[in-house]
């Protein structure tokens, strides 16, 4: 059953729990591309992964080329060795039924229409385990990288991830290209990951002084976020111009952003600054990787 489909994660400089996360779905795929933009040596975590893997193929890049460059690297190559699926993987990201994912993949796979199926990301202890494959779908307009089964040829048909990018939205452009092409996205409920979104701090609004538990990025995620929410609206505005117009953009990233930043959240002057660059650059057409 698993003859077509691999799969690939990318690291970047990963802690100890990436093993386990990895083993939670590579031993059901045909191959298992592993993709290392890490700026340290990972040898350890790679001897391991070798010892209990046959399946394994190790690239290291030597060198961080962002997510998009390491995913078309990892795509590429499956594609080079004959595979149809692949399933794309972050590095903290962990499996709890795979199998019921490759089972629900069987049935669907049929339907040429389909170009990425989506797992559950939002997934906690409290949820129920369905005890047989549960494939239910609802169509949504885009998914995150982690955990998706990215049909092959119609990733070729779109070019692929934007390596203008480097990181962030890297997913959403993606998604984006595959509904323009007029393919369509699935997300399978009952397929449950562990994923982690980003770190949760308790912050004080400095005018109401109320705490609230807030998902906050670095300065230097905050300036790629902006430039590449930029790029990303004007590519995409004219097919979604209700999601991406100028001025829903404008206000998303400049006002409400820069209230929340202002309001709750630390390291102010530096992610204000994130924000000018961001733009600037956008503007300028400078992308790629870049370090504040």
């Amino acid at each position: 059953m698993t003859n077509i489909y691999a799969a690939t994660v990318i690291l970047y400089n990963p802690e100890d729990d990436v093993f386990d996360n990895i083993i939670s779905y590579a031993k059901d795929v045909a191959k298992i591309i592993v993709v290392d933009n890490s700026t340290k040596h990972n040898k350890e975590l790679i001897t391991k992964l070798e010892k209990v893997l046959s399946n394994l193929l190790y690239i290291n890049n030597n060198a961080n080329l962002g997510i998009a460059t390491a995913l078309n690297i990892g795509c590429n190559k499956a594609i080079e060795l004959g595979y149809e699926w692949i399933l794309t993987m972050d590095q903290d990201s962990r499996f709890i039924n795979f199998p019921h994912y490759l089972s629900c993949l069987e049935k669907l796979k049929a339907d040429d229409s389909i170009a990425i199926l989506a797992a559950n990301t939002n997934y906690n202890e409290t949820m129920k385990l369905p005890k047989t494959p549960q494939c239910d779908t609802k169509e949504v307009v885009s998914a995150i990288t982690s955990a998706n089964f990215v049909n092959l040829k119609k990733f070729t048909e779109v070019g692929g991830f934007d390596d203008k990018l480097f990181i962030d939205l890297v997913d959403y452009d993606f998604s984006l290209k595959m509904n323009e092409a007029g393919y369509k996205i699935y997300e399978l409920p009952f397929i449950y990951v562990k994923h982690s979104l980003g770190e949760v701090f308790h912050r004080k609004n400095l005018i109401t002084r109320k705490v609230r538990a807030k998902i906050e990025h670095n300065p230097q995620r905050v300036y790629y976020f902006t430039r590449n929410y930029l790029y990303v609206a004007a590519k995409h505005r004219q097919h979604f111009p209700k999601q991406l117009g100028l001025l829903k953009t404008l206000n998303m990233l400049f006002i409400h952003q820069v209230t929340k930043i202002l309001l709750y959240e630390d390291q102010k002057v530096q992610k204000l600054k994130a924000k000018f660059f961001g733009l600037i650059h956008y503007l300028s057409d400078k992308f790629g990787k870049f370090t504040l």
